[in-house]
């Protein structure tokens, strides 16, 4: 396996932390992207002792800086894995309810910020003839959902077509683009809106579930180390579903 350098945007969430774990262990110099100075920096000083580690504080939703910071990483760095974390929402809003607001920002939090990170680093990629691109969706992009909302929903269906897309048009340049669909995994945030939830609402949402459980951060981590590896080569376009079976 070759060392190579992992920008990670929105490293300090729950399933990103233990992603940039497993690339720290496996001897990749890391970039952790997030808005959150003292969880990513953190999150860096625990990372340190496996690998080098550089923090950028940054909100990849504000698009222009973003862009900004991004150029400069890539100038500096050349990341050769590149893994879209950002964007998530537990609240269970009825489609009556949403305003145009609420998907403005789903579709700026899921859809633009990941346009904008593969779009400034995929051609360094291309150019190297190298890259390992990981977006995030989520279970309830493939159907429906019972923890979101129609916003939510539609932006991580947005995030599978656009990946689908950008793996076609990537094809040829040793560039692969995936996508991890996770399905109910009990990070802190979800795992939190969870608890706010009654008794009769948490037993009816597991009922739903074929494996009658949440997933646990640790089971989501798996196939995102895989899809950052070089034996993920010839996967592109592929959508990877950690739901527990609930879309099969």
């Amino acid at each position: 396996m070759t060392a190579r350098t992992a920008l990670l945007i929105g490293a300090a969430g729950g399933i990103l932390r233990e992603v940039a774990l497993g690339l720290a262990k496996e001897g990749h110099t890391l970039v952790l992207f997030d808005k959150d100075e003292a969880a990513v920096e953190g999150l860096a000083g625990q990372l340190a002792e496996y690998t080098k580690v550089e923090t950028v504080v940054g909100d990849i939703t504000d698009i222009p800086s973003a862009e900004r910071q991004l150029l400069d990483i890539v100038e500096r760095h050349e990341p050769s894995i590149l893994v879209n974390g950002v964007g998530g929402d537990t609240r269970v809003i009825g489609y009556g309810d949403l305003t145009k607001d609420h998907l403005d920002q789903s579709f700026l939090e899921n859809v633009v910020s990941t346009w904008i990170a593969i779009k400034v680093c995929a051609p360094v990629m291309a150019k190297a003839g190298y890259g390992r691109i990981v977006n995030f969706a989520s279970a309830g992009g493939r159907t429906y959902s019972h923890f979101n909302n129609a916003a939510y929903v539609g932006a991580k269906g947005a995030v599978i077509s656009m990946t689908k897309q950008m793996a076609y048009e990537l094809a040829s340049s040793g560039v692969v683009v995936n996508v991890v669909a996770h399905g109910p995994i009990a990070t802190a945030r979800v795992a939190g809106a969870w608890e706010r939830r009654d008794e009769e609402s948490k037993k009816d949402v597991l009922s739903r579930l074929p494996m009658r459980r949440m997933g646990t951060v640790t089971e989501a981590v798996g196939s995102v180390l895989h899809l950052c590896s070089e034996s993920a080569g010839y996967s592109t376009g592929t959508v990877i579903d950690v739901n527990g079976g609930l879309y099969m």
